[in-house]
């Protein structure tokens, strides 16, 4: 089914091969249109004027492209540039997001507008909803529309709790595997619980909240939790990582209410993160714009 290169926009200029054009421009009206090319893409959180966690993305991208062509060496200068041409016209890039998407013939670079929780969210947690999907390749990150069709349906859907903030993934067996746009955790017993590797798309965030799990002192177990655990009270808490959202506690899945964000655990692990996260942009302050 086909699906354009662009479907959401933030800022000014996007670069598509290594120039800029303006979203006004011809090439980027054609990037809107729907397309059968086959694309691999990245969301990468900006974070202080930098590109969080960038090495880590892009070695994602490399392993879902997995040879089929080449990727630039220079998509971090153009990151930089595109990000420097932003801040120098006066735009924030506060709430925003920066997005790679390769093609066999071309690669674009563009910024997109996020979905960042807001204080009450960060706080209290957030409402979810459960979907019947299972991807077909789950390590590989792949524009796919009718997954997004899926997807955007279930957010239309409403229960006593409102809109979903995020949609978990259930299998045909009823095992929730991951979130639409992020990956899911469970606490019990102080243990963390979360999914195979094999089953998920493996998250950027993902790969430091087992690091801040490791140093919160939980013990981490591989498993798959399903609906009807959910409904008997089997989890303490659950929680969701991901680019956008760092770690987000869950407030109900479906009609279950769950106390997340008060979770002692979930708590322990929130704060190692950060400072993990903090860290990281102290050590690569250079992936930032040029400042020369």
């Amino acid at each position: 089914m086909p699906y354009p290169i662009i479907d959401a926009i933030a800022g000014k200029y996007l670069i598509a091969d290594g120039r800029f054009y303006d979203f006004d421009s011809h090439l980027s009206t054609k990037l809107r249109q729907p397309t059968e090319h086959l694309m691999y893409y990245e969301v990468i959180r900006i974070t202080d004027n930098i590109p969080l966690f960038w090495d880590d993305h892009i070695a994602r991208l490399q392993h879902s492209i997995n040879g089929s062509f080449v990727l630039p060496e220079d998509l971090l200068k153009h990151s930089r540039n595109l990000i420097s041409r932003h801040l120098e016209l006066g735009i924030s890039l506060e709430g925003l997001n920066l997005r790679i998407v390769a093609t066999p013939e071309l690669y674009v670079i563009h910024l997109i507008p996020s979905y960042y929780p807001d204080l009450a969210q960060l706080s209290a947690g957030v409402p979810t909803l459960i979907i019947d999907w299972e991807r077909d390749n789950p390590n590989v990150k792949i524009i796919k529309a009718d997954y997004k069709e899926a997807v955007a349906d279930g957010f239309a859907r409403n229960n006593k709790f409102g809109r979903p903030f995020e949609l978990l993934l259930a299998d045909q067996k009823g095992l929730l595997t991951e979130g639409s746009r992020s990956n899911l955790f469970f606490i019990r017993d102080n243990k963390v619980i979360s999914a195979p590797d094999e089953r998920i798309l493996l998250g950027i965030t993902r790969k430091y909240v087992m690091q801040a799990i490791a140093e919160a002192g939980a013990e981490m177990l591989t498993g798959l939790i399903s609906k009807n655990e959910i409904n008997d009270d089997n989890i303490d808490a659950a929680f969701l990582s991901g680019s956008p959202i760092d770690l987000l506690p869950i407030s109900s899945i479906e009609d279950h209410q769950l106390k997340s964000a008060d979770n002692d655990m979930f708590c322990a692990i929130n704060q190692k993160y950060h400072m993990i996260m903090r860290e990281w942009l102290e050590n690569h302050r250079h992936y930032g714009p040029d400042k020369n």
